[in-house]
């Protein structure tokens, strides 16, 4: 299995298309969402679908768990769901937008979370192997 870990910074909105490239189909628990305030970080614990070895048809589709972390958050919101609703339940995302001073994380079943940001200062960092999974995501296209 190729242990090649991703680790991407993102100060400028090409950035983050590039996070919303390798994001796609990520699945998040709800558990995995955490706002502190203080410091005014919005963290995120997800399990990334390895789309830059799609091309590979030799690897097996792969997940693994990646840290997500974006800084200079003043204010969270959130839409289609709660932060209180079972925290086993999963949010699968679908895209990352920005719109100053708005960094929109969109998901599937019309679920999205708005960061409101001073600036874009984001990070991804994978945190552990890789382990193959049955299925790559599949989209309609238009």
């Amino acid at each position: 299995m190729d242990t090649k870990l991703l680790k991407i910074l993102a100060t400028d909105q090409e950035d983050l298309e590039v996070f919303s490239a390798f994001l796609q189909d990520a699945i998040i628990p709800l558990k995995g969402l955490d706002y502190c305030e203080g410091d005014h970080t919005f963290r995120i614990f997800a399990n990334r679908f390895r789309w830059e070895l799609s091309e590979n048809k030799k690897e097996k589709p792969q997940r693994l768990h990646t840290g997500v972390v974006f800084q200079d958050v003043t204010k969270v919101e959130y839409r289609g769901f709660t932060r209180y609703e079972d925290q086993n339940h999963s949010l699968e995302l679908l895209t990352i937008q920005y719109d100053e001073p708005h960094i929109h994380l969109i998901f599937a079943t019309d679920a999205q979370i708005r960061l409101t940001v001073d600036k874009i200062h984001a990070r991804i960092k994978d945190v552990d192997d890789a382990w193959p999974v049955l299925h790559q995501p599949k989209h309609k296209t238009a």
